[in-house]
């Protein structure tokens, strides 16, 4: 009796759920089936860049390969640069000479005759090295005043004493000046008062020996 209690009260729950869906399916508030999903049409000016895109789609993974090349030559071009001191430019970075082949020019005598005061000054304290770097550091702020685009953060001593831009009567003297300091600052040779004197001299010879004229 009990089974048959349980059964009927099933069956009348069945019922109603039956009943309850169906009034849910003829419920037009409720929308059951819906349309397929339709992509919206792209806009007409957007059609030229579509289909060169779709053009490009094959050519794709060897352009992003040869980009990733690209960009890790440049890496070690950079590094090698840096690591090699090589003073190398783009090709609108190229060194400007004087426009006048035949234009003289040299730096100013009063400003100079002043910084050999001031270099002497220190090497009658015996600060040799620092005499030196002065002197050496100032001609390069002359040459980099003529020579504007010559210059760069890389650029050596040594690469500014070969430059072909530089005038001939600054180049000797300015090597002279670039060679005692470079053993000073890595061969660990003290520049002493007989380099203090070669490098005075070459100063001498790098601001007052005559105008400078363009190579």
């Amino acid at each position: 009796m009990a089974a048959q209690q349980v059964i009927a009260a099933g069956g009348a729950e069945d019922r109603q759920l039956e009943a309850a869906h169906a009034a849910l399916l003829r419920d037009n508030a409720i929308q059951f089936d819906l349309p397929p999903y339709v992509p919206p049409e792209p806009p007409s000016w957007l059609e030229p860049l579509i289909k060169f895109l779709q053009w490009m789609a094959p050519a794709v993974p060897y352009l992003f390969y040869i980009g990733l090349a690209l960009v890790a030559a440049l890496v070690i071009w950079w590094i090698a640069r840096d690591l090699l001191g090589v003073a190398i430019r783009w090709p609108w970075q190229k060194s400007k000479v004087p426009e006048e082949a035949g234009e003289a020019w040299r730096p100013e005598a009063a400003a100079a005759r002043h910084l050999l005061k001031e270099a002497e000054a220190l090497a009658a304290d015996g600060r040799y090295e620092e005499a030196v770097h002065l002197l050496l550091r100032r001609s390069v702020e002359d040459i980099a005043g003529r020579l504007p685009d010559f210059l760069m953060p890389s650029t050596t001593a040594r690469d500014i004493a070969g430059a072909p831009g530089l005038p001939e009567q600054a180049r000797e003297p300015f090597g002279a000046m670039a060679g005692i300091t470079e053993r000073a600052l890595f061969a660990r040779r003290p520049v002493g008062a007989e380099g203090w004197k070669e490098a005075r001299d070459a100063y001498e010879r790098f601001a007052f020996s005559g105008s400078w004229r363009a190579a």
